[in-house]
């Protein structure tokens, strides 16, 4: 009877295991379909608008789209660490600006690689303003970079006269706007430097260093974290990005100006938020961040297509942006009340 007893009764846990496994999974699953919705958001838009306009799936097209997903996406790389950190910055046109027209400016006197690495050297340099701004005269990061963003835009266009640079360089629009096989330079630019980003942003002591003093300053502080170092050094590596962005739009435009990139923070912003970042500082996600620039990107090209007039283009971003806020700020309600709970 012991024996008998022993048998029957041994069973009773796997019972319960495997059917623990199938929930187990399930949920696994509806995680990650939660947060990666806009992938599916995406392929949707994609599936309608080839559906609606079958020469939204030609290889030209598809270029131009990633074309227009890379400009938005370099930058958005640099917004990316800054937003995680808790950070924003609105100088963006005026760094892509004054980075550009330095490109334009010094081409017909040096090399290529000497031209990028001046336009680099600028956003580095740019980007060190608004840090020490935002760091040592402690000027709230939304007034310090609106401030700059007028400082750079007047700057370039004193540099100019007002006037547009051309690009007279035909290497250098060859190589900012070549292609492998279809696939556009500058988007798989992006891409590197997406990968790249969040190496930095999750892998190194100075991206946990980001994300900790975006979640909790004061607490960060109060770990020994160099706050400061780290909040100087994201603006510079920020300023960085926006820079290339600025080198590789020169490129596409063949010319370079003031307000070449007026307004372009606005998308950056709305493509890493939308990506899911969140707002408030402490999270990061790259993915997010370049599904969200193709996904603006997408749009924009859906409207040209579909003969919608391009201002309607604005009233997309903010509706969409506004849908993604609401959507991660009721995600990380429910994620309070079961932490509380």
């Amino acid at each position: 009877m012991t024996t008998t007893d022993t048998v029957t009764t041994t069973p009773g846990p796997v019972g319960p295991a495997s059917d623990q496994d199938g929930p187990g999974i399930r949920q696994a699953l509806v995680q990650f379909a939660s947060r990666q919705y806009l992938v599916a958001v995406l392929v949707v838009l994609c599936v309608a608008v080839g559906l609606a306009k079958p020469a939204f799936w030609g290889t030209g097209n598809l270029s131009n789209v990633l074309f227009q997903a890379s400009f938005v996406g370099l930058a958005a790389c640099g917004m990316t660490l800054l937003i995680a950190g808790g950070l924003l910055d609105l100088s963006v046109g005026g760094v892509i600006a004054v980075s550009s027209i330095a490109v334009a400016t010094v081409l017909p006197h040096t090399t290529i690689g000497g031209a990028i690495a001046l336009a680099l050297l600028i956003g580095a340099v740019l980007g060190l303003v608004n840090g020490l701004l935002v760091t040592y005269v402690k000027i709230a990061p939304f007034i310090a970079t609106l401030g700059t963003l007028y400082l750079f835009l007047g700057l370039a266009f004193i540099w100019t006269s007002g006037k547009v640079v051309p690009i007279t360089s035909s290497n250098f629009r060859a190589t900012t706007t070549g292609k492998l096989g279809w696939l556009p330079v500058p988007f798989l630019v992006f891409v590197v430097l997406a990968v790249l980003t969040f190496l930095l942003l999750q892998r190194t002591y100075f991206g946990r260093t980001v994300r900790a003093f975006g979640s909790n300053e004061r607490a960060a502080v109060l770990a020994g974290l160099p706050v400061n170092r780290a909040k100087v050094v994201v603006f510079v590596v920020a300023g960085v990005c926006f820079a290339l962005a600025g080198v590789f739009m020169a490129g596409r435009l063949s010319s370079a100006e003031g307000n070449m990139a007026t307004g372009f923070e606005m998308n950056v912003i709305a493509a890493v938020v939308v990506g899911g970042t969140a707002l408030r500082g402490g999270r990061g996600t790259m993915f997010g961040t370049v599904v969200g620039s193709i996904l603006f990107a997408v749009l924009a090209n859906a409207l040209n297509l579909l003969g919608v007039a391009s201002y309607w283009q604005y009233v997309l971003t903010g509706a969409v942006l506004i849908a993604a806020i609401a959507v991660g700020a009721r995600r990380s309600s429910a994620a309070e009340v079961r932490g509380a709970g």
